[in-house]
């Protein structure tokens, strides 16, 4: 048990380092690489996150309602055949 113990605490550490480094690249490149926008809603702050994030929402919306309208059966569907 110890073990598993140790492989986890190493996972868990490589998990922290590698979000750190992606952190760390992100704001470097952030800071050092001016890049141009191609269209005019690049130019708006935070617009990707924010487009990410409702696109995240409806797809999540879009399956739900997918799920109770096609998916989801009555209870007692079978028992009425």
């Amino acid at each position: 048990m110890h073990e598993v113990e140790m492989e986890m605490r190493v996972l868990f550490v490589l998990l922290y380092i590698s979000i750190f480094a992606t952190i760390l690249a992100g704001i470097l490149a952030m800071l050092f690489l001016h890049l141009h926008p191609h269209f005019w809603w690049e130019e708006i702050p935070v617009f990707s996150a924010v487009y990410g994030f409702v696109g995240c929402v409806f797809i999540i919306v879009a399956s739900k309602a997918l799920g109770h309208h096609w998916l989801q059966k009555e209870e007692d569907y079978y028992e009425k055949r």
